[in-house]
């Protein structure tokens, strides 16, 4: 049973993330602050926080398997990071899918297919809609704020990107859509009850995709990245973590 304090917190750190997506263009330091800048901080936010705040996690979760799984305990004690490896290659599959955004020179390329559009949008609700119930399954009010904060550094990662790929599906419904799936996945952690490796598992599949969207930022030939930006922000991070 969760408190009621625990469960209020976890609600106001929903809504706190919920609203990223709506508020992420009035954000005046990212209009001021060049984004190869903004963006590589907060890849380094990102990345830092699966390597030194999920990982261990994972590993810790996967080492208490219950044997009722049957064959499956024995692969996720041997290979823990399967999920995460599931999680990162589900990610690079759908966005393969998605076609590169228009350009001065083939302004084809923006008529991507409704399907395609949607379905890309709905995987990131999908996305949104896990870590909101992974946010109500937490009981430790520290672990629920550093979650809570590298998610909000992602997600204007996230928020970018879509914005990019899908400008005008995005902006009308796709924004919208995605505060509304983390609000549900919270509502959905609340009201049900599920084994604490499933938790571990989907917290895998969500390492993986940050991977997947730090990696496709920061190696693109089509954005600029800053390297001492993103070094700060690992080092940030690593100082924070060390220090608790």
């Amino acid at each position: 049973m969760y408190s009621i304090s625990l469960v209020s917190l976890s609600l106001v750190a929903v809504i706190f993330l919920s609203l990223v997506h709506v508020l992420a263009d009035m954000l005046r330091w990212k209009q001021q602050l060049p984004q190869k800048y903004w963006l590589s901080f907060a890849d380094g936010i990102s990345i830092s926080y699966v390597f030194l705040g999920l990982l261990p996690k994972i590993i810790e979760g996967t080492a208490d398997i219950p044997d009722s799984m049957g064959p499956m305990v024995a692969i996720l004690k041997h290979n823990p990071f399967l999920p995460l490896l599931i999680g990162l290659v589900s990610f690079y599959g759908l966005e393969r899918l998605i076609e590169k955004p228009a350009t001065e020179n083939n302004p084809q390329l923006s008529n991507s297919s409704e399907i395609r559009v949607w379905s890309h949008l709905a995987s990131y609700a999908l996305y949104k809609a896990i870590i909101g119930y992974l946010i109500a399954k937490m009981n430790d009010p520290l672990l629920i704020a550093i979650f809570v904060l590298s998610m909000a550094v992602h997600f204007l990662v996230v928020d970018y990107r879509m914005m990019e790929i899908h400008k005008g599906a995005y902006q009308r419904v796709g924004r919208w859509l995605l505060t509304l799936a983390i609000i549900l996945g919270w509502a959905i952690g609340i009201t049900t009850v599920i084994a604490p490796v499933v938790v571990t598992l989907l917290l895998a599949f969500v390492a993986g995709g940050i991977v997947l969207v730090v990696l496709e930022e920061e190696f693109s030939r089509e954005h600029p990245s800053s390297f001492p930006a993103f070094l700060v922000a690992v080092l940030a991070y690593m100082a924070v973590q060390i220090s608790m």
